[in-house]
């Protein structure tokens, strides 16, 4: 029996280090979200809450899922989000 997986909707940079296992670090995270080399297939990018330089940053945890599953990291076929 499968049961879903819970996660949020939005991760900030703790949940997609502690939550959802992303193994690398804020540098190298931004290198894969935009530096040309990874251009081919980008992490995904973050939004912001809010409008301000410094507001936190968050990424949408389906684009995430589906950055995993593209490169071969096993992603739960049951996911329920939550807010």
């Amino acid at each position: 029996m499968q049961r879903k997986v819970k996660l949020p909707l939005y991760v900030d940079w703790r949940k997609l280090k502690d939550v959802i296992g992303w193994p690398y670090s804020r540098a190298q995270t931004w290198r894969m979200m935009l530096e040309p080399e990874y251009a081919h297939d980008p992490f995904p990018l973050r939004g912001k809450l809010g409008t301000h330089r410094n507001a936190h940053p968050v990424w949408y945890t389906p684009q995430v899922l589906d950055y995993f599953k593209r490169h071969g990291v096993p992603v739960p076929e049951d996911v329920e989000y939550v807010f």
